[in-house]
């Protein structure tokens, strides 16, 4: 490191706390791996206590890391797709649990490099229309883009369309988005708009695409979420994994300013460090404040308490990617293009044994086999195991395959459709392994805040790795009840959410927890 380099780049940093992550991330970038002496200077030039930083570097994985390691993915998909060949091939390289392209499984980085090569398989759904890629602000215009913009509907026709289209949140929980917009209204100015672009969860790249492929309309989308919620500054939380999707959005946005399309409004963005628990939104906003990524207690709210204190409207990518086809065309029009009452469409990833993994935009309603046979070019081989929503929507049989995949069309199957990232594994790749990586993957993901996510998704790690030696680390009941404490007294989703695929595969594979000695759990 050179110390004439380093104190010039420290006179460019900015010393609001809410730039701590941004002045890491850049140090990283241009200096190297964060090391206490590099932590302590930024410390003391932000004004911030030595401890605070150490402590912020230290949760973040990438901070410490140097640029052009290369990065593993051993998610499930690359793991059944030969991951750890990849890792022998590659001596050195750091293991990690996602890096957002499982369309291009195995896949590893090197800086900001893809390997594979990042590639799109698509196609041209009705609001989205992926298919039809944005080069510049002129083309996504020709195509009717900044029409909403220039027109826009009343805040209170805005939060009617919203409600009568069904849509909800697209990253996973699910809530009505007319209801969340409507209470945002509700609560006093100053307000923030936050995009959620964090999206981590081992088999879900659709917001990936989105930025991509159409990141005008992402950027179209949320300076019109800016005028309802009256915001003078929004924010987009992007994973830092994301190299193109960031280069994409961060010319896409230039554009926007240069044709003075901002109208005075601040539009920036944050990149995280590889955290996957700052996709949860309340985490999301203690690591845009400068803080570890932990979620806080609810409530109050975001809608109430946010960004700064002040009332926040967050939504993800997709969320935000379905506004202007909703309010242009009608909420009665695009809730029609559901099936089975379902509404609307959303954006599938589909990964794993199929023809062609990517992303689609489908009705919701739609079964797994209509969506690979109709969209991904069929099954590769014989199905073993379908994941239908990421790692903590659930793992399903091969009979489920003609289950609509809805809330309660996978009620009776214990499942849900969560973020929407299918993942189909062979027969060759057993249900337990499965469970495993999944359990590692939320093992080595929790934020280790509270009690029974820290030690529970551990325990339940140990328990599926001495279950493939034929070993049981705890009794049938003993995992019960772990299972349970998790579900009622985690924080937050992660902890409650992961005993969903531990639930599913004993009740579908029970031979496999053959060593538990009990009967299987409910």
């Amino acid at each position: 490191m050179g110390v004439l380099q380093f104190a010039s780049l420290l006179g460019e940093l900015p010393r609001e706390r809410t730039r701590l992550l941004d002045n890491l991330g850049r140090i990283r970038r241009e200096i190297g791996p964060l090391d206490r002496e590099l932590s302590d200077a930024l410390a003391d030039h932000m004004g911030i206590r030595r401890g605070e930083v150490h402590e912020v570097v230290s949760f973040y994985s990438f901070l410490q890391l140097p640029l052009d390691v290369v990065r593993v993915c051993t998610g499930p998909v690359c793991d059944c797709s030969g991951a750890r060949e990849l890792l022998e091939r590659n001596p050195g390289a750091v293991e990690v649990a996602c890096l957002g392209h499982c369309d291009l499984a195995p896949v590893l980085t090197r800086g900001d490099e893809i390997v594979p090569a990042v590639t799109h398989s698509t196609n041209d759904g009705p609001a989205l229309r992926l298919g039809t890629r944005d080069e510049t602000l002129a083309d996504y215009e020709r195509r009717g883009g900044l029409e909403l913009l220039r027109s826009l509907p009343s805040a209170e026709r805005i939060v009617e369309e919203l409600k009568a289209s069904g849509l909800t949140g697209y990253g996973g929980a699910g809530f009505p988005t007319g209801l969340k917009w409507e209470a945002v209204a509700r609560e006093p100015a100053p307000r923030f708009v936050v995009v959620n672009a964090d999206e981590g969860e081992p088999g879900t790249i659709k917001d990936r695409y989105v930025m991509e492929l159409r990141p005008h309309l992402l950027v179209e989308a949320t300076l019109v979420a800016m005028r309802f919620a009256e915001a003078e500054e929004g924010l987009v939380y992007l994973r830092e994994e994301y190299a193109t999707a960031r280069a994409r959005l961060v010319r896409a946005i230039d554009e926007f300013r240069a044709a003075g399309l901002l109208d005075g409004r601040s539009l920036e963005l944050v990149v995280g460090a590889g955290a996957y628990i700052a996709g949860e939104e309340s985490a999301m906003l203690e690591s845009m404040e400068g803080r570890r990524a932990m979620p806080r207690l609810r409530p109050p709210f975001p809608a109430q308490v946010g960004y700064l204190g002040r009332p926040t409207l967050i939504n993800n990518v997709e969320t935000l990617a379905h506004l202007p086809a909703i309010l242009r065309r009608g909420g009665e029009w695009w809730a029609a293009l559901g099936r089975r009452g379902a509404r609307g469409t959303r954006l599938w990833s589909v990964s794993g044994a199929v023809g062609s993994p990517g992303c689609y935009e489908a009705p919701n309603g739609i079964t797994t086999r209509e969506l690979v046979e109709g969209y991904a070019a069929g099954f590769a081989g014989e199905v073993g195991a379908v994941v239908p929503g990421g790692a903590a929507s659930g793992i399903l049989p091969p009979h489920a395959l003609d289950a609509p995949l809805t809330r309660d069309g996978l009620a009776e199957y214990g499942a849900g459709v969560g973020s929407a990232a299918l993942q189909v594994f062979p027969t060759s790749y057993s249900p337990l392994r499965l469970l495993a990586e999944t359990m590692r993957f939320f093992a080595e993901e929790s934020c280790q805040k509270c009690t029974p996510c820290r030690i529970g998704n551990r325990a339940l790690h140990h328990l599926c790795e001495e279950l493939a030696h034929g070993r049981a680390a705890m009794t049938g009941e003993k995992v019960d009840e772990w299972l349970l404490a998790m579900e009622k007294t985690s924080i937050c989703g992660l902890g409650q959410a992961s005993p969903i695929p531990v639930r599913n595969a004993m009740r579908w594979w029970p031979e496999l927890f053959a060593p538990l000695g009990a009967a299987e759990v409910q």
